[in-house]
């Protein structure tokens, strides 16, 4: 494993975990981040998704989420380089 691509997983999983502690916590919240790097070595990819739904939406979505409620996180990571391919991801949720 490439040390970028090491990177990539612990700087991601550190900020996806330090989101949906304080999400699960507060009404409405929603996190998302990503990134993307090529060079010469290979290429990777990350993206981290953190919401929580109290599923007390006071009349504000007209119905669209009334009945939605929990929490969801959702890390996957893709790496390329010249010796090969990686692909790996977590999803959690809990209603």
């Amino acid at each position: 494993m490439k040390t970028l691509h090491k990177l990539a997983i612990v700087g991601f999983a550190t900020a996806g975990l330090a989101m949906t502690a304080p999400a699960a916590m507060a009404g409405d919240t929603y996190h998302s981040q990503g990134t993307k790097a090529a060079g010469p070595g290979g290429a990777t990819s990350a993206k981290v998704v953190s919401r929580a739904v109290d599923g007390k939406h006071d009349g504000k979505y007209k119905g669209k989420y009334k009945d939605d409620d929990g929490v969801f996180y959702s890390k996957k990571v893709k790496t390329a380089g010249p010796y090969g391919a990686t692909s790996s991801g977590v999803t959690s949720a809990a209603d």
